[in-house]
């Protein structure tokens, strides 16, 4: 995963996160995010997650951005800390750390292996 897919979304900035759906309790597992701007709408897929934390969500969610931490970013001990408060159900690391920042509501930390991104269309 790179960073030009949630570029190319404008990071999700301003985005309302409605929906938050998890795959099967198999690997590799999944992460699934609703996101909604105006009348467009989006599935947000994490594959390879390894460990998620969801903090703060509710009635209204809405995006400041999504972004892949580095850890040479001055923001991974933190996210990194959030991270550890989730439950981590496999010894194996994912290749990704990626943080939901919020503007209000729910703010996520992924550890995942990839994200794939479909507009499914307007609501």
């Amino acid at each position: 995963m790179t960073d030009n897919l949630l570029e190319s979304w404008n990071y999700f900035h301003d985005w309302s996160l409605d929906s938050v759906a998890i795959g099967p309790n198999v690997e590799p597992r999944t992460l699934t995010l609703g996101l909604y701007l105006g009348d467009r709408r989006v599935m947000a897929t994490f594959a390879g997650v390894t460990c998620v934390a969801i903090e703060r969500f509710g009635l209204l969610n809405i995006v400041y951005g999504i972004h892949i931490v580095q850890p040479t970013d001055t923001k991974y001990a933190r996210v990194n800390a959030v991270l550890e408060r989730g439950e981590r159900l496999t010894r194996r690391r994912a290749a990704q750390l990626v943080f939901v920042y919020s503007t209000l509501g729910a703010e996520l930390a992924i550890e995942c292996d990839s994200l794939a991104v479909r507009e499914v269309g307007f609501t």
